[in-house]
């Protein structure tokens, strides 16, 4: 039981340690055009947004409607919210999308994708994962198959059900000294924005682990989804 606890705690930590990390690279990369990586809280969205009302009305309009059959009741529940991404200026805000964090899924694809279309279904927020894919770490396989043509289950239900799915390195922490040097070399590299350029030599993901995956249209590399999400605001908010 002791063995299964400690094993517990330190998937746990590891998934923090993953949304801490995307958070940070985003925000490093984006808050200066006022959009927000927050962890999925109200904790935190205050302590960002520092507007105790605004985290409130965000928490809210997350919730999804659930309807129990045994005293036929209509409640609201939480999505799995890992990561907000949400634009906010002096005018106005829009949560633009959930990102849903996962060093690994051994079986938990089926949850992102639940999500993922109960998200779709009744908002206009993007729903994206984004993963470490670690038995590659260990030399293992891929838990989303040699590629797109050759996927696994965990990949062809991630890409129905989701906005995209990003790949990222694995990084100590968020003071990881390769993680500073890789956001530099994405900043420098920013003038050069060919998508097939950055999937060739991506700054946040490492194609030359044993087994990765291959790309395709629904599974890139985290550099992406910087790009992904700039499309986001302008949608919502086209000039």
């Amino acid at each position: 039981m002791t063995d299964n606890r400690t094993a517990q705690a330190a998937r746990a930590q590891a998934g923090t340690n993953l949304e801490s990390v995307v958070a940070q690279i985003l925000n490093l990369l984006l808050n200066e055009q006022n959009i927000f990586v927050i962890k999925g809280s109200f904790k935190e969205l205050r302590r960002v947004l520092q507007d105790n009302d605004l985290a409130a009305q965000i928490i809210e309009y997350s919730k999804l409607p659930v309807k129990r059959p045994c005293d036929q009741k209509q409640i609201e529940d939480y999505p799995d919210t890992d990561l907000f991404v949400i634009y906010k200026d002096a005018a106005k805000w829009r949560v633009l999308g959930i990102i849903s964090c996962k060093v690994s899924f051994h079986a938990r694809h089926t949850e992102v994708a639940f999500w993922g279309l109960a998200i779709r279904t009744s908002s206009n927020m993007k729903y994206v994962c984004v993963t470490e894919d670690a038995n590659i770490h260990s030399g293992g396989t891929s838990e989303l198959g040699v590629s797109c043509s050759k996927s696994k289950a965990t990949r062809r239900i991630l890409e129905s059900y989701t906005a995209r799915v990003y790949l990222i390195k694995k990084y100590v922490s968020t003071d990881d000294p390769h993680l500073a040097k890789d956001v530099d070399t994405f900043r420098h590299g920013l003038r050069e924005t060919r998508s097939s350029t950055r999937l060739e030599n991506p700054s946040f993901d490492d194609l030359a682990l044993k087994n990765h995956t291959q790309y395709c249209a629904s599974v890139c590399p985290l550099d992406e989804l910087y790009f992904d999400i700039l499309r986001w605001r302008d949608e919502a908010f086209p000039t």
